[in-house]
């Protein structure tokens, strides 16, 4: 797992985590709006071009997570972003407690068990990375049916360097999540965001809501999965500062 810095230490932290089979350059297009954080992104093990690993788990990846700020920011992070399963790994560090976070933003985090969908739904995106590594274009009738309507653009954003194992144990472990009964601890600010359009968040973020009552919920209209970061990383910059500056 790859740790990515940028500005001044002293400024306020905020950890940036991406989502699956997607590498640190996800937030490239933010990074020139965040000047006044210190921001820390997370490469996930398996999702780099720099260095060769596999992905494990949401666990194993919270546990680095911690590790790291621990070691870098005295356990502390004034903010968390985790985009999808990014949002995911976020969702499981607030319910550990063991690293101090400020505010968090949970962008499209999947938190609902897929049941008998579950092999399913792994087969499916690792066939969609094998088509990618391929160049065989993936049917856009597919990729917005799970993505959303209008998003079929979002493919653009995906490693085809990402091992078809990393996907398979990224997807087995994030489409089996169970909520931690710690998280009901977890009392500072917190919104969850997902498009229109997508079909999975909106489901998350209702089960999550029982656990976290101040959680506040943001809907992009028009939008798919992942589509406001990736088509309007400006607006979206503008909603990330505008939510951890909020005096509330």
């Amino acid at each position: 797992m790859r740790f990515l810095t940028h500005g001044n230490k002293q400024k306020k932290s905020l950890l940036l985590i991406h989502g699956m089979a997607n590498t640190s350059d996800l937030f490239d297009p933010i990074l020139p709006y965040l000047k006044d954080y210190y921001v820390i992104v997370c490469e996930l093990d398996g999702h780099s071009r720099m260095e060769q690993s596999v992905f494990i788990s949401v666990s194993d990846a919270a546990r680095k997570i911690e590790e790291y700020v621990k070691e870098n920011l005295g356990g502390r992070l004034y903010g968390l972003l985790g985009f999808s399963l990014g949002g995911t790994i976020a969702t499981e560090l607030i319910s550990r407690g063991n690293n101090a976070v400020g505010r968090t933003i949970l962008d499209a985090a999947f938190t609902i068990r897929m049941g008998i969908m579950t092999y399913p739904f792994k087969l499916l995106f690792q066939g969609s990375i094998w088509c990618i590594k391929k160049d065989i274009p993936v049917p856009k009738a597919l990729v917005e049916s799970v993505m959303g309507k209008g998003n079929s653009s979002i493919v653009d954003t995906l490693f085809k360097g990402v091992s078809l194992k990393s996907v398979g144990n990224a997807a087995l472990s994030c489409y089996t999540y169970t909520i931690k009964e710690g998280i009901r601890y977890y009392r500072n600010p917190i919104v969850f965001w997902h498009g229109e359009n997508e079909p999975y968040p909106v489901k998350s973020a209702r089960l999550l809501r029982r656990y976290l009552p101040q959680m506040k919920k943001r809907v992009y209209k028009g939008m798919g999965h992942g589509q406001m970061l990736h088509e309007h990383p400006k607006i979206y910059a503008k909603r990330l500062t505008a939510f951890m500056e909020d005096p509330l």
